[in-house]
This record gives C-alpha cells, structure tokens and sequence, in this order.
C-alpha cells in the first residue's frame, strides 16, 4: 500500500510541472523519481505552486 501512496505522490509533481509548462531535467525527473519520502513529495508539490523553475521546486 505504502508503494501505491509513494508511486501517486510521484506522479503528482510531475504532471503539475508539466502543466506549468517547466520542463524537467533528466536529473530533475530521477530525483523525482527516486524520492522515497513522503513529506518531501508533499513539499515539491505544495511548490508547484507559484514556481517558474524546477529548482524552485526542488529547493
């Protein structure tokens, strides 16, 4: 179940930073990817919001 959450919470930045029209490094997106923490997830997404870069993000 933990798997499903952290696959969900993954793709949610994503799809966010692509509907901003910021595109992702290849970096970027690994990182992304390779996230295993749900309260970092949680911040990239709530960064999203407002942001004009991928490392404004990811900060």
């Amino acid at each position: 179940m933990r798997e499903g959450k952290l696959e969900g919470k993954r793709d949610t930045p994503l799809r966010l930073l692509a509907r901003a029209g910021i595109g992702l490094t290849e970096n970027e997106s690994a990182r992304i990817q390779a996230c295993t923490d749900i309260a970092t997830l949680d911040r990239w997404i709530d960064n999203v919001l407002g942001a004009k870069t991928a490392a404004e993000v990811l900060s």
